[in-house]
């Protein structure tokens, strides 16, 4: 017999003999459990069916959702798009070349949540005096880039009808009435 057998039989035999000796039979007799006084305070149940935006408005304005739900094909070239404003990058007007360009997401939901729209295509979004949790209602072309290349969006996004000079010094573009 070879002397490594004898010596690895022994070291089998020592492991079993560990892991029989470990392996008892735990006791039949556990304390019992009991719950802690006082009660849970769960938070409240989410909304799993939360109300949704019609495609169009009586004004025909289009939803967020409403509008992605459309042809891009069949799109008229001005459209109105409601919405609340989720996210707002704005340039000073001092700066020369504003990197990102100013933009604003729109989406369907008050809390800023669910599919967004990028809006986009003016350079001055202060003028309008929007801010973000606005709701606002917004004119301009559906496309999927601007025709200077700042703006892409491969699944939609509008670019906005430029204000006239009037207006845009004025403030007149205010959120719509809540």
């Amino acid at each position: 017999m070879h002397p490594f057998s004898r010596r690895s039989n022994s070291i089998v035999l020592l492991i079993l003999a560990i892991a029989l000796a470990s392996c008892q039979k735990p006791p039949d007799n556990y304390p019992v459990r009991k719950a802690a006084p006082g009660t849970a305070q769960l938070p409240p149940r989410p909304d799993l069916n939360p109300p949704k935006p019609p495609d169009r408005y009586p004004d025909g304005a289009f939803s967020v959702a409403g509008l992605f739900a459309q042809d891009p094909q069949k799109l008229v070239t001005e459209l109105l798009v409601r919405g609340t404003i989720a996210a707002l990058q704005v340039c000073p007007v001092t700066e020369k070349i504003c990197r990102p360009a100013p933009y604003l997401h729109l989406t369907d939901a008050k809390n800023g949540q669910g599919k967004r729209l990028l809006v986009g295509g003016e350079r001055d979004l202060g003028a309008r005096g929007w801010k973000v949790g606005d709701e606002v209602t917004v004119a301009g072309t559906f496309a999927t880039s601007s025709p200077d290349g700042i703006y892409f969006a491969p699944n939609g996004m509008v670019l906005l009808t430029p204000l006239p000079d009037s207006d845009a010094t004025a403030g007149a573009a205010q959120p719509d009435a809540k």
